[in-house]
């Protein structure tokens, strides 16, 4: 049986006239969860997590489709079936996990990409390293926070502007800010025309057992080296250091 996997994708909704560019740790599949309840058969859709697909198939959604993996019509028979090889490979299309705006703009042209509403989720990179630091502990018995924080800073999948950045300048019309993400949802849905909130669930929300803020379980050296590193999302955002 063939064997596929997904961490993050994006949808292109030709139905709506959206694009949604999905960045890390910032509540991106619940968002594509959402949207692909209200999505068309010519939108294009990327895949997410296997257990994900099985969220977004019990509320509705539609699964993976049109993103160009010749192996579309098989994954979405074995999500359908509830049948998955748990191994993970990475998808062959031509719209891929985290795809950079800058790359979707290529792909569709320039013509629909002023056209569209473009949008993502930017989340407080103290928050976000935090995050993915439990998030790949979460497995572990045993693990130590500084080890931890060492890796992710060294990974840099904490910094998100350039998924939705041409170099230091977003190129998107609306970033939703995840800590008032209640309150975006809401202008987001006004500008759609359909309400997104309503149709959120909440996923990958568990990993995290020490609550503290992040700014207190991070060295001054770290937040600084954060800042450096993700000064677009601390600027763009009024994010505070």
């Amino acid at each position: 049986m063939p064997a596929w996997g997904g961490g993050g994708s994006m949808i292109i909704s030709h139905k709506h006239k959206f694009i949604f560019i999905k960045t890390r740790k910032t509540s991106g599949t619940s968002m594509e969860i959402s949207l692909s309840q209200f999505c068309g058969y010519d939108d294009i859709i990327t895949p997410i997590t296997y257990e994900d697909e099985l969220v977004r198939q019990d509320l509705g959604g539609r699964l993976p489709q049109n993103y160009g993996d010749p192996r579309e019509e098989q994954y979405r028979d074995h999500i359908r079936a509830r049948k998955m090889n748990p191994r993970r490979v990475r998808h062959m299309g031509r719209y891929y996990n985290h795809i950079p705006a800058v790359e979707v703009r290529k792909h569709i042209g320039d013509d629909i990409w002023n056209e569209y509403f473009k949008f993502s989720i930017e989340r407080h990179p103290y928050d976000t390293v935090v995050s993915h630091i439990h998030f790949h502990a979460r497995k572990k018995n045993h693990w130590n926070f500084e080890t931890e924080l060492k890796r992710t800073l060294k990974k840099g999948y904490f910094v998100s502007h350039p998924v939705y950045s041409e170099g230091e300048k977003p190129i998107i019309d609306f970033v939703l800010n995840y800590e008032q993400l209640h309150r975006d949802l809401e202008t987001l849905s006004d500008k759609l025309g359909f309400d997104v909130a309503a149709h959120y669930p909440r996923t990958k929300h568990k990993h995290r057992s020490d609550r503290r803020p992040a700014r207190e379980l991070l060295s001054p050296v770290a937040r600084q080296e954060i800042y450096e590193r993700c000064h677009v999302a601390f600027d763009s955002m009024g994010f505070e250091r």
